[in-house]
C-alpha cells in the first residue's frame, strides 16, 4: 500500500511543478492534489490506525506513515485554497513547518531505521516545502519556476522511480550512491536554476534604476 502510494504521489509533484512552470492553470491541478491527498489519508488509516500500542515495532509503523500524512495535508491543503480561490501564504507557511518535519524524518530515517536511501530523500524534499515556503509565505516570485522544475524532477527521482523499484521489489538492490547521487544533482540543478533566476531579476532592478 505504502509503496503504491508513493508510486502515485509522482503524479501531483509532476502536476504541481508544471503548474508552477505556467504549464497547468491551478484548476487543473486540483484534482489530481484532491485525489492523492485522500489515497494518502487512506494509506495512513490502513497503516496507523489499527496501531494500539506504544511498542518499538509498533512506533516504528507510525513513523513509517507520518510522512504520507505530511503529504496529504499539504495536497489537500492546494485542493482547497484552488477550490476557494484563496491566497497562498498559509500554505507557505504550512511548508514553512513541513521543512523541519522532513528535517525530522530524514534524522528518523537515518538513525531509527538505518535507510539512508530513504534519509536522503526527506532531505531533498525539506529543500522543496524550503521553496515552496519562500514562494508562497515569502513571495519570492522570482523562484517559482525554479521550484517547478525541482517538484518535476523529484516527482521522478523521490516518488515514481523509487514507487516503481519497491513494487517490483528491486529497491533493495538499487545502490545508496545512485539514490544519494540523484538527490544531489537534482538539488544542484535547483540552486543553479535560483541563482539564475536572482541574477536576472538584479539586473532588470537594476536596468530600471539606470
Amino acid at each position: 500500500m505504502t509503496s503504491l502510494a508513493l508510486f502515485f504521489v509522482g503524479s501531483v509533484l509532476l502536476a504541481n511543478g508544471l503548474g508552477l512552470l505556467g504549464r497547468l492553470s491551478a484548476k487543473d491541478t486540483a484534482p489530481i492534489n484532491l485525489f492523492i491527498g485522500l489515497t494518502l489519508v487512506a494509506t495512513v488509516a490502513v497503516g496507523a490506525l489499527p496501531i494500539a500500542g506504544s511498542s518499538e515495532p509498533e512506533l516504528s509503523a507510525v513513523l513509517g506513515v507520518t510522512g504520507f500524512l505530511l503529504f496529504a495535508f499539504t495536497y489537500l491543503y492546494v485542493a482547497v485554497n484552488t477550490f476557494k480561490d484563496l491566497p497562498g501564504s498559509g500554505l507557505g507557511w504550512y511548508c514553512g513547518w513541513a521543512v523541519l518535519v522532513s528535517l525530522f524524518l530524514s534524522w528518523v530515517n537515518f538513525d531509527r531505521f538505518g535507510d539512508p536511501k530513504f534519509g536522503t530523500i526527506w532531505l531533498s524534499w525539506a529543500v522543496l516545502f524550503f521553496a515552496f515556503f519562500l514562494v508562497l509565505a515569502l513571495g519570492q516570485d522570482r523562484l517559482a519556476k525554479p521550484t517547478g522544475w525541482l517538484a518535476v524532477m523529484q516527482a521522478f527521482t523521490t516518488t515514481t522511480i523509487p514507487g516503481a523499484l519497491q513494487l517490483t521489489g528491486r529497491w533493495g538492490d538499487t545502490p545508496t550512491a545512485l539514490v544519494v547521487g540523484a538527490q544531489v544533482a537534482v538539488v544542484v540543478v535547483f540552486v543553479v536554476l535560483a541563482l539564475a533566476a536572482t541574477s536576472r531579476r538584479a539586473r532588470r532592478g537594476g536596468g530600471v534604476r539606470a
